[in-house]
């Protein structure tokens, strides 16, 4: 598991989102770099994160004064934590959080980066539901 965790920070920084959070730019590569199990392993750890983050720093978020962002700002601003790479992720805080906020640093969604996974995923079923019904067939 430790490894799996370690290859998936490793195309975190691969991407490159936090030095040029372009959505397009980073579906393209992550088409170009990664295989679609890949691409769609990489999205469910990103939104595992993610959800890390938001459940650790619900609180934080929702206390007075809190960290200031509706709750699409909450997504992206988690989302954006989990894109800057392992270490941000492990080193960040409450007031990091709060001050990313405040100085609107952070982009929308990581996570739309994405979506090219749930194509993907459709795709790798609809191949394997066609090489089963191909065996039963010859059956």
């Amino acid at each position: 598991m430790e490894n799996l965790e370690k290859e998936c920070w490793e195309q975190i920084e691969k991407l490159n989102w936090w030095s040029d959070p372009d959505d397009d730019r980073v579906t393209s590569e992550l088409l170009r770099y990664f295989t679609p199990s890949e691409v769609i392993r990489l999205r469910d750890f990103v939104g595992n994160k993610q959800r890390e983050l938001m459940d650790k720093f619900n609180e934080d978020w929702l206390d007075n004064p809190g960290i200031g962002v509706s709750d699409d700002g909450w997504s992206d601003i988690t989302a954006e934590t989990v894109g800057r790479g392992e270490e941000f992720y492990n080193n960040i805080t409450a007031e990091k959080l709060s001050e990313m906020a405040d100085n609107n640093n952070y982009q929308e969604s990581f996570l739309y980066c994405f979506h090219i996974a749930y194509d993907l995923e459709k795709e790798l079923k609809e191949k394997a539901y066609s090489e089963v019904f191909k065996v039963n067939k010859l059956n």
